[in-house]
């Protein structure tokens, strides 16, 4: 039974740059019940199709758009697209999201997912219009910015037309490279480097249809109920009035907030970049298609004549506290750089902050870092250095390796190297929150706070400083998005409505008759076993769910966590039995049979 008309468009569309064969494929409706679409998709065809151990920059990597069934309906947030393939900068899994309205056009075109693999004989721009597939010449396109190279992909197919583009240090294929999706970005883990690799320097996609669900009344009616608890969230009313940095000042009053490389938990200069600080800044706000939160700004520094979506909660964590800067306009120009060059911001603020403190403790020396004057809060040095990492120039060529790497060749520094599994940490000290410290070091595609962080420890939902019950705190938030992502919706819905009206979206659109929100949940328990076995078949090991010394072993200084370290090996234990995985974080036979993931995947070569 065709699932179209049921919120699919039931196609997978593959491209092959190698012999530029295109191949349009149904999905089993078995994968679609019990995976949904979006992350689930994702992973299962990245785990049935790639090889073990390939290189990731190889051309039979797989990279893969997902969207889910929600996708282009009016579930509210339902525009987003998301991405899969192997990730360059760790060899996991990596999945990544991005809002606007790339996603739903997709769909519109009529495809749940495009699989591409290969390499294109020439750089190349990947054309999707309706039915019609095709590549397209694009060398006078290699070598430009994301920005350029936007503006000309909309003057040569118009503004209907929706891109995902890659910049200069994804066509170089760095680890920190992202694809960027109009003003929204597929950033963490490398994507555009994956993209670079294939030759590929664009997607452009038009569709011209419409997403059809099955149950179209009962269906409105869910959506509206979804709405209006989203209209109605204290949480949700701020983030459209301050963005998602509206948190910032909360986070830092928990003492949450990474300063100067996560050394503190608290910014002395926390005034200059709070919220009401960026007023001065913003000029407009702006929504992805279907959202009632509208949580993007439109900022412009009058010093530097630019104008940037943002700065997010992350942005302004990464490229401001994190580094000790406090300049706004420097910060945004900063953010500026990473959007122009096509790299993600929070691994560049990680970056910048490492180099700062190998300055600063003098593990490095001026001449090591082509001359900047490296320290904390000169917002000189945090622009020189961006725009070295994103051209890839001088010292730039050696930092976009990462922070692992870049810790290697000092001895020593390796304790406060901040990443997990070779990603840079996000925008959450985890000596201060305890249930994020465990998400960091588990999740799959390495320190991550959109994999189920229980980032409201720090807002005031928990007591952040305790590790009782934090283990199954996580595995629920943890789960929860996993399903969020299949669908695919914002992580940001997770303030207004439960699983409850998922679950009610979910069997209005598809007509799967999911009996309750827990058979909703096994979907994300699915996925997540799904990711945990791809990482565990990459050579991947409990010994990788940890987190950087600077957090086991260094008391924090100051601040409500004074004197705390994380406790980790008690809540990975918990963890991991309350997985149903044995005590080295191997899922069991019992539980996979369980989760019915032997109706989706071979389970006799299974890690041991």
């Amino acid at each position: 039974m065709s699932l179209e008309g049921r919120a699919y468009k039931d196609c997978i569309l593959r491209v092959d740059l190698d012999t530029g064969r295109v191949e349009r494929e149904s999905i089993p409706e078995e994968v679609a019940r019990l995976l949904l679409g979006g992350r689930g998709l994702g992973s299962w065809l990245l785990y049935h199709e790639l090889e073990p151990g390939y290189d990731p920059l190889g051309p039979r990597n797989l990279l893969i758009f997902v969207t889910g069934p929600l996708t282009g309906t009016m579930a509210p947030t339902a525009g987003r697209v998301g991405l899969v393939t192997k990730s360059p900068a760790n060899g996991a899994i990596l999945d990544s999201y991005a809002g606007g309205f790339f996603g739903e056009t997709l769909k519109f075109a009529g495809y749940d997912a495009v699989a591409i693999r290969g390499v294109a004989p020439e750089p190349s721009v990947l054309v999707i219009e309706d039915e019609k597939v095709r590549l397209e010449p694009a060398r006078d396109l290699w070598g430009s910015d994301v920005f350029d190279t936007r503006l000309a992909l909309q003057k040569r197919f118009g503004d209907s037309a929706l891109t995902a583009v890659i910049g200069p240090a994804g066509e170089r294929r760095s680890p920190i490279a992202g694809i960027f999706c109009e003003t929204r970005s597929l950033a963490r883990g490398g994507g555009g480097a994956v993209m670079g690799s294939k030759n590929l320097k664009a997607v452009v996609v038009r569709g011209s249809g419409r997403v059809s669900v099955h149950d179209p009344q009962e269906f409105e009616q869910a959506v509206w109920i979804a709405s209006r608890m989203l209209r109605m969230s204290s949480q949700i009313k701020r983030m459209q009035t301050d963005g998602t940095v509206n948190i910032l000042e909360l986070i830092n009053a928990a003492g949450g907030l990474p300063t100067r490389n996560f050394q503190s938990g608290q910014f002395e200069a926390v005034e200059e970049i709070r919220c009401e600080a960026w007023h001065s800044h913003w000029r407009r706000t702006s929504a992805c298609h279907a959202c009632p939160i509208g949580c993007t700004k439109i900022a412009y520094s009058e010093r530097y004549g630019i104008w940037i979506d943002g700065p997010e909660y992350e942005t302004t964590f990464a490229l401001g506290s994190n580094t000790g800067v406090s300049d706004r306009d420097a910060i945004l120009y900063a953010n500026y750089l990473c959007d122009k060059y096509g790299v993600d911001a929070i691994s560049v603020g990680g970056i910048v902050a490492f180099a700062m403190e190998l300055y600063e403790r003098r593990f490095a020396s001026k001449s090591d870092l082509d001359g900047v004057e490296a320290r904390f809060g000169n917002p000189e040095a945090l622009i020189q250095l961006c725009e070295k990492i994103g051209k890839g120039e001088g010292v730039g060529a050696f930092l976009e390796k990462g922070v692992r790497a870049v810790s290697r060749a000092f001895p020593g520094s390796e304790s406060f190297a901040m990443h997990v599994k070779g990603l840079e940490l996000p925008g959450y000290l985890p000596r201060a929150a305890k249930g994020i410290a465990l998400s960091y070091a588990i999740s799959e595609r390495g320190a991550c706070h959109l994999h189920g962080s229980p980032i409201i420890e720090l807002l005031g939902g928990a007591d952040p400083l305790t590790t009782e019950g934090k283990a199954l705190l996580f595995r629920t938030n943890q789960l929860d998005t996993a399903v969020i992502d299949a669908c695919i919706l914002c992580y940001f819905t997770k303030f207004g409505f439960t699983l409850k009206e998922v679950h009610q979206m979910l069997n209005a659109a598809t007509g799967f008759g999911y009996r309750n929100p827990r058979e909703v949940e096994r979907i994300g328990e699915r996925i997540t076993n799904l990711a945990r076995l791809f990482n565990l078949r990459e050579g991947f090991s409990e010994r990788d769910d940890t987190l950087p010394g600077r957090c086991l072993r260094e008391p924090l200084p100051s601040g409500p966590a004074k004197g705390h370290v994380v406790e980790l090996d008690r809540m990975k234990a918990e963890y991991y039995q309350a997985m149903g995985w044995d005590e080295h974080g191997i899922p069991t036979l019992r539980k996979l049979q369980e989760l019915q993931l032997d109706q989706l995947i071979e389970l006799k070569d299974l890690p041991h």
